[in-house]
């Protein structure tokens, strides 16, 4: 997740939030048909693994360290994390290994040759079968670039056509079925269940001239037909379908639609209705780098979005799960302790806490006195910290802290003051209470 994006959304939804109400969302009642008997099947789910080839980084410099400052990621870390989380899968043994985009930094070929060669090439060896998706980080990128000590140079970036190739053992080479507007595809993960992963990202979009990469993602109307069908086909057969898609399709925070729309699917509430008709209830997500389980609806008829943060981002988590007949059972572990350089967890919570920090500090005008916007950042970095690890709660001293600081804003502005207590609370609080990290999801 970009700081410099995070702070252009959260200037552009200023003003729609201040005088926003947000209406409870009304659901649909899910079409369900017989499922067969699901032998329990073992899941692995990483996502945002952000691989950025170390050849890339020619000369360290200004030009990488301006880069990291505001994009804050363990970028030379990122292989090495990705070995070790490997080496664990390994050991697990899962049946299925799930990867939700972001494979790149920004999509350099050198990277995506990593990846799939060499970084996800024991998986594939050991007969594990992993299935990936991109992220809007992966294709057709303009920001794939080297770096020179005070300067970068553009390198070469992949095609949508080259994705596909690079990762025809990761998914696209097991396709039953692929959508020909996008990479989206159907794969079999057995006889009973089948696997919808959803390509939303708009990299033709992407404009070398003016080096946009565009973050927002949306699902084609040719690409929705494609689910349709698909979804429809699996019901008549009886086979349970699990979808993966980059942007989530379920608000993981309130207002994260207006403050940070980009991190949701354009027509989010046109998805979740779609999926719930055709009983698509388990939605894997990532891209907004955090641990969170979010539902749309209630009982057997809700749609869980479960959104994975990033390896390279505290808290470096992966999920293992396991999937029955009438449930999906979530246990979510970390690769940081299992990594020799025992600083990497606190300098990725360093980095998530100043990722958020920065924007607070670069968001408030001059006239606030700068003791005033340490503490309005601090609070804030601390809710997106608390947010991303999933599970979160605030205490009252935490609350009280925060009503302090907008106090203190407010005499100074009382915008930003608003716009700080209701981001805050509503990053620091879990919108449902739904457990984040561990838990048991009906079907």
């Amino acid at each position: 997740m970009n700081a410099k994006i995070i702070l252009a959304a959260l200037l552009c939804a200023f003003f729609v939030l201040a005088d926003t109400v947000i209406a409870a969302d009304s659901g649909r009642k899910q079409t369900v048909t017989d499922q067969m008997s699901i032998p329990k099947m073992k899941i692995t789910v990483l996502s945002d693994i952000h691989v950025m080839a170390p050849e890339l980084l020619v000369e360290d410099g200004p030009a990488y360290q301006d880069y990291i400052a505001g994009d804050r990621k363990l970028l030379k870390e990122g292989p090495e994390i990705l070995k070790t989380a490997v080496t664990k899968i390994l050991a697990d043994r899962p049946d299925i290994v799930l990867i939700s985009g972001d494979l790149t930094k920004d999509g350099e070929y050198a990277s995506h040759k990593l990846v799939s060669e060499t970084l996800l090439r024991p998986l594939a060896d050991a007969g594990i079968r992993t299935f990936v998706i991109p992220g809007n980080h992966d294709i057709n990128n303009p920001d794939a670039v080297e770096y020179h000590g005070d300067s970068t140079v553009r390198t070469r970036t992949v095609s949508a056509d080259e994705f596909a190739a690079f990762y025809q053992d990761y998914g696209y080479g097991e396709a039953v079925a692929r959508d020909t507007a996008s990479l989206t595809y159907v794969a079999r993960l057995n006889d009973s269940v089948r696997l919808l992963a959803i390509d939303a990202c708009r990299y033709e979009d992407n404009d070398f001239g003016t080096g946009t990469c565009v973050v927002g993602g949306r699902i084609k109307d040719a690409t929705f037909d494609f689910i349709r069908e698909q979804a429809a086909l699996a019901q008549k057969d009886g086979c349970r379908m699990l979808a993966m898609i980059h942007h989530g399709v379920v608000r993981h925070w309130k207002w994260e639609d207006k403050a940070m729309a980009d991190y949701l699917v354009a027509d989010w509430k046109k998805c979740e209705r779609l999926f719930r008709k055709y009983g698509l209830d388990i939605i894997f997500s990532g891209h907004f780098h955090a641990q969170d389980i979010s539902r749309y609806g209630s009982g057997k008829s809700a749609v869980y979005d479960i959104e994975t943060g990033s390896t390279v981002s505290y808290p470096m988590p992966v999920r293992n799960l396991v999937l029955g007949t009438d449930s999906l059972s979530v246990h979510t572990w970390h690769i940081a302790p299992l990594m020799e350089d025992k600083t990497l967890e606190g300098k990725a919570v360093h980095y998530a806490h100043e990722a958020i920090a920065s924007i607070v500090r670069s968001l408030v005008p001059e006239t606030i006195p700068q003791e005033i916007v340490g503490e309005a950042a601090s609070v804030a970095g601390d809710a997106y910290v608390a947010h991303i690890q999933g599970d979160e709660s605030m205490s009252d001293e935490e609350l009280e802290a925060l009503k302090a600081v907008v106090k203190k804003v407010r005499k100074h502005s009382f915008k930003y003051a608003f716009i700080l207590d209701h981001i805050t609370r509503y990053l620091h609080t879990d919108k449902e209470g739904f457990p984040d990290n561990d838990c048991v999801i009906p079907l």
